[in-house]
């Protein structure tokens, strides 16, 4: 299953990081993407995604400064925990630059890998998660295989008459369809599916409602620095950890 094929593997140790769902994972991949280590914090995101890492890190006996490259979530899903995942990983990588190596994979293309590789036979599916009222992210499992993350209205939805499962990655703003399946996501299962890593030159979200994917980066939409405020750069700055 060909999708992103990437002639140079990450090198390890690799960070893995996903805020894309309610809980945060983090986790630390070795040689033959064995993993290291991995954990998953509840919570707002600003306050699981550092004790996730610290926790991770601990356990796989490691410190940011051994980190060699980055696998990371672009979405769909939480916007908050993909944008703070996002900044933090781009702080790191210039704190420590050896790091600066960056793969992407989709979150709905993850559930779908898994879906086929759970449900073998399964020839025509569709997986949604909430974007926003009357509107989904959408993918359509073919021929056994994941395509595209797409968006797709309630008709075509409503349409759909083959198989249809839901991932819940975040407080819903509407209801799935009764006959959908509820399907877990297992970012601890990405080894599973190393098919789907992209490399990217930075940290490269999936935007919902536009087919491409566009660069986001933590200088956008920055408000000028007034004296006595809180220094973002310094809340991810975590060179002990």
């Amino acid at each position: 299953m060909e999708i992103y094929p990437s002639t140079t593997p990450p090198a390890s140790p690799t960070l893995v990081i996903d805020g894309s769902d309610s809980v945060v994972f983090v986790g630390v991949l070795g040689l033959n993407g064995n993993w290291l280590a991995h954990s998953e914090q509840a919570g707002a995101p600003l306050e699981s995604l550092f004790p996730a890492i610290e926790a991770t890190l601990d356990a796989a006996q490691l410190t940011l400064a051994g980190i060699r490259s980055f696998i990371y979530c672009e979405g769909p899903g939480s916007v908050l925990g993909l944008r703070l995942c996002a900044m933090a990983i781009e702080t790191w990588s210039r704190l420590h630059p050896q790091s600066a190596h960056y793969y992407a994979y989709n979150s709905l293309q993850l559930a779908a890998a898994l879906i086929c590789v759970d449900t073998p036979g399964l020839d025509q599916a569709l997986l949604i998660s909430d974007w926003k009222k009357g509107t989904w992210n959408a993918l359509k499992i073919r021929n056994g295989q994941p395509s595209v993350t797409e968006v797709a209205d309630d008709t075509t939805i409503a349409n759909w008459t083959e198989s249809i499962y839901h991932l819940p990655q975040r407080k819903g703003w509407q209801q799935p369809p009764a006959n959908a399946t509820a399907v877990e996501y297992r970012p601890d299962r990405l080894t599973e599916a190393f098919q789907l890593l992209r490399p990217t030159e930075s940290v490269e979200l999936y935007a919902s409602g536009v087919n491409i994917f566009q660069k986001w980066t933590p200088e956008r939409h920055r408000a000028p620095t007034k004296s006595g405020s809180p220094n973002c750069s310094a809340i991810f700055d975590r060179s002990s950890l």
